[in-house]
C-alpha cells in the first residue's frame, strides 16, 4: 500500500493554479472517509459505507483528468482501492443495441477499471435520455453495486446535462455523494499553468520565454472565457518540438542547460490554437 496522502494534499494537482476549489472539495471527500476508517478502528459496526463515486462537471480542458487520476492516487492511499489506476472511456463507447450486450461492454470497462477509477468522460450525452443511454444508466448501476468494495466510477461532462443524466435516474444517483465543479481559467492561470508543465517535462523558461507565454497564451483568438488549458498543453508541445529541433541541428553538441531550456524564439510567432474540436470532451492529443 502507498503512503496515506496528507490532509488536502493532492500530488499532480497541488501546483496547478486555479484549481483551490476543486482541492477543497476533494479534500472533504478524503474527510468523510477517513472519519469512516476511524469509527471503524474504534470498534464501530460499518455495514454501509460511503461511495467513492464522484461527478466532475467543467468544459474541456479544466483539470478533469488529471484529478481523475490524483483522485486515484489518495484512495489507493487510503487503502480503499487496491491498485490505484486509472481508466478513460468515452461515454459514446458505452452503449449497445439492447440490454444484454450494453451490460457486457459496460462489465467490461468496469472489469478493466477494478482497483482504480474508471471515468466516463463525455457522460453528459446520456441527457438524451434514448433507449440505449437507459440501458447504460441501469448497467452501470448494477455494476457499481458489484464492484463497490474495489471501484470508483467518475462521471465527467458538462454541469447542466449531468445534473439532468443524475436527476433521471434517482438510485444511480445516490451511488455519486459528491459533485465536483472545475471552473475554467484565466490566461494569468493558464501562463502558469504552462510553467509547470514545462517543468514537469523537465524544462526551465527563459526570462524572455516566460513573456512571450503570457503574451501569446491572452491573445483575444483564444476566445474569452474559454479557460482551457489544452491551450498551453498544445502551445508547450508546439515549443517543445521547436526546440528540439533547434538543438539537434546545431553545429555543436547541446549543453545541459540548453538541452533543459525553452527561449523566447522556441516561443515566437507560435498561435495558442483551440483543440481540433473544442466541443469534444476528448479531442485527439494531450490534454489536461
Amino acid at each position: 500500500m502507498s503512503e496515506e496522502p496528507a490532509i488536502g494534499s493532492f500530488p499532480g494537482l497541488d501546483g496547478l493554479p486555479g484549481l483551490q476549489s476543486v482541492r477543497d472539495q476533494l479534500a472533504d471527500v478524503l474527510a468523510v472517509i477517513r472519519a469512516e476508517q476511524a469509527r471503524a478502528a474504534a470498534g464501530a459496526v460499518v455495514t454501509r459505507r460511503v461511495w467513492k463515486n464522484l461527478v466532475f462537471t467543467g468544459g474541456p480542458g479544466s483539470g478533469k483528468s488529471r484529478a481523475a487520476a490524483a483522485v486515484a492516487r489518495a484512495y489507493r492511499g487510503l487503502g480503499v482501492l487496491s491498485s490505484g489506476h486509472l481508466i478513460e472511456i468515452a461515454s459514446a463507447g458505452l452503449p449497445a443495441q439492447d440490454l444484454q450486450r450494453t451490460g457486457t461492454v459496460v462489465r467490461e470497462a468496469a472489469s478493466r477499471g477494478r482497483g482504480g477509477v474508471l471515468m466516463i468522460t463525455g457522460a453528459h450525452g446520456y441527457a438524451g435520455l434514448r433507449h440505449r443511454d437507459h440501458l447504460v444508466l441501469r448497467s452501470l448501476h448494477e455494476m457499481l453495486t458489484e464492484f463497490r468494495d474495489d471501484l470508483a466510477v467518475i462521471l465527467a461532462g458538462q454541469a447542466g446535462p449531468l445534473h439532468k443524466v443524475l436527476q433521471s435516474s434517482p438510485s444511480l444517483a445516490s451511488q455519486f455523494p459528491a459533485v465536483i465543479d472545475f471552473p475554467g481559467y484565466s490566461t494569468g492561470q493558464l501562463a502558469a499553468i504552462f510553467t509547470v508543465l514545462a517543468r514537469e517535462a523537465g524544462f526551465t523558461l527563459t526570462p524572455d520565454a516566460a513573456r512571450l507565454v503570457a503574451r501569446v497564451l491572452s491573445r483575444p483568438a483564444q476566445a474569452p472565457g474559454c479557460g482551457n488549458a489544452r491551450l498551453a498543453v498544445r502551445l508547450l508541445d508546439q515549443a517543445i518540438a521547436r526546440q528540439a529541433r533547434r538543438i539537434t541541428g546545431a553545429t555543436h553538441p547541446p549543453t545541459d542547460d540548453e538541452l533543459c531550456t525553452l527561449r523566447g524564439d522556441d516561443i515566437a510567432g507560435l498561435p495558442a490554437t483551440e483543440p481540433a474540436n473544442p466541443a469534444d470532451d476528448r479531442p485527439p492529443g494531450q490534454y489536461l
